[in-house]
């Protein structure tokens, strides 16, 4: 496993960032931190970092203790949400720069065969990364000349620009406008597809983590809810937090299950089918999403095609049965939050 977290406790003061985190993210791989504001998730990226000292635990980078370890001695790359450039600094000079200071620390040492062969290094890897991050043709400007996706980008070039064993994201598209998001997080699944470094990113958007990451970890108020591929978070949740959390929600009888996962129909033969009245539809798209109400006041949410809803000649008014889908991931309404232990 590249970084084993062993039952890490971080208190701010009275607060509990995190209380007894316990977690393997694999080597290779794109793990996303998902959880709401303040659940810890930054804080835990910040301690894999360094930035952030832990109260007790551990933290493995790639098999060697890094719990007391300095954020230099770690070969971790970090990239802010608000990305800190050089603005004095073309795009490739920002690019080179850890690199210029790994070889020689800040300084300008007399020009000489050995040190204009150092340079001509850094400037291959600063054009195979500029290419790699598509800015080549940018590669003179300055970042105040650049798009705010181009400019993230750019951060990610000069993170990996020193060969990190780890690049830690932190919010990394959370101050882009939603195009720009969508197309960065398409560019970032395909670019670590092309440079597999272990990666672990930040979020508290949903729909992000489940396009982009190979495995999400969830956590809310400091501990880990569950941890585990896109699809089964989604369709095996270990509880209400993460059902809830990681897309919309309605009850039918004593259990919540997801709106796409109520089969309808205007048969009351339906075996264990719930009589409703459609209350409210709407179409959205080529969805129709319907609320519901049963005879005992439940009100329940339905997302259905538009074909279907065509089909079966739905209006508000019109009677219909609900049932849950075979196979729909449901939790009873009123389980308890059950913290899920992870194996080694």
């Amino acid at each position: 496993m590249s970084i084993e977290i062993r039952n890490v406790t971080k208190r701010f003061g009275d607060f509990v960032a995190l209380e007894d985190v316990d977690v393997s993210l694999p080597t290779g791989q794109l793990t996303a931190l998902l959880g709401p504001s303040g659940g810890g998730k930054s804080t835990l990226l910040r301690i894999i970092a360094g930035l952030e000292k832990v109260d007790s635990g551990t933290i493995s980078i790639e098999g060697v203790d890094a719990t007391r370890m300095s954020p230099q001695k770690r070969n971790v790359g970090f990239v802010f949400q608000h990305y800190a450039v050089f603005k004095h600094m073309t795009v490739a000079e920002n690019v080179a720069f850890g690199l210029e200071i790994r070889t020689h620390g800040g300084l300008r040492p007399p020009w000489t065969p050995q040190r204009r062969r150092d340079r001509e290094r850094i400037q291959e890897r600063v054009d195979e990364l500029l290419r790699l991050v598509h800015l080549s043709q940018f590669a003179d400007r300055l970042p105040s000349q650049l798009s705010g996706g181009q400019r993230q980008r750019m951060a990610l070039a000069r993170a990996l620009a020193v060969r990190p064993k780890v690049l830690l994201l932190d919010e990394p598209f959370g101050a882009l406008d939603a195009k720009v998001r969508k197309e960065l997080r398409d560019w970032l699944r395909r670019l670590h597809d092309e440079v597999p470094v272990t990666t672990v990113f930040v979020t508290h958007d949903q729909e992000e983590a489940m396009e982009v990451a190979d495995e999400i970890v969830v956590i809310n108020e400091g501990r880990i809810e569950q941890v585990g591929t896109p699809d089964t978070l989604y369709d095996e949740p270990a509880n209400e937090f993460v059902m809830g959390f990681l897309g919309e929600v309605t009850r039918l009888g004593e259990a919540r299950l997801r709106p796409h996962d109520i089969e309808l129909t205007r048969s009351p033969e339906l075996a264990g089918g719930v009589a409703a009245d459609i209350l409210r539809l709407t179409r959205v798209g080529f969805e129709v999403r319907i609320v519901a109400g049963t005879e005992d006041g439940q009100e329940v949410s339905v997302v259905t095609t538009r074909a279907h809803a065509r089909a079966l000649d739905l209006a508000e008014g019109s009677r219909v049965w609900l049932t849950p889908s075979s196979g729909a991931a449901a939790v009873p309404a009123m389980k308890p939050v059950v913290r899920t232990e992870l194996a080694g």
